[in-house]
């Protein structure tokens, strides 16, 4: 088993629903291959650094998977097929993966996403809003930069 990534970029004009149906449907596609899907990033809408097919803005997301060559050429393929992806890369991250660790990880994943996501709730709940426990922050941005510390 090996360690993937793939890194899709898609019309940034796609909905919401669109662009997770895109991620089920790949994520199926490793899955049904014996493959293990490790963690989805969506990183979000960007500057494309050249015109893809009349785009100049994509919507980028990665898939962070484990499995075999197959998996790579069944996910590739459907890849090259859809007229909703602009772009995609795939890059090999290790050869050998041991089947354990990749569980931690996913296991390890999933806690720090919950929490992250109860931080940001408590400090909106404490100030009001996310804006206001920012301010504090670009204060002292603003003072190192007028050269104060």
């Amino acid at each position: 088993m090996r360690r993937y990534e793939t890194v899709i970029i898609v019309p940034a004009d796609l909905s919401d629903d669109d662009i997770i149906t895109l991620i089920d449907r790949y994520k199926a596609i490793v899955s049904n291959h014996k493959g293990l899907v490790v963690k989805v990033e969506k990183w979000g809408k960007r500057k494309l650094a050249y015109e893809i097919r009349k785009h100049n803005k994509g919507f980028y997301m990665l898939i962070d998977f484990a499995g075999q060559s197959a998996v790579v050429a069944e996910l590739e393929r459907n890849l090259k097929i859809d007229d909703k992806i602009l772009k995609f890369m795939t890059v090999k991250k290790n050869d050998k993966v041991v089947l354990a660790d990749i569980e931690k990880e996913i296991a390890a994943a999933s806690p720090t996403a919950v929490v992250a996501e109860v931080e940001i709730k408590n400090i909106e709940i404490a100030t009001g809003s996310p804006a206001e426990a920012i301010k504090p922050a670009e204060s002292k941005i603003e003072e190192v930069q007028e050269g104060g510390e």
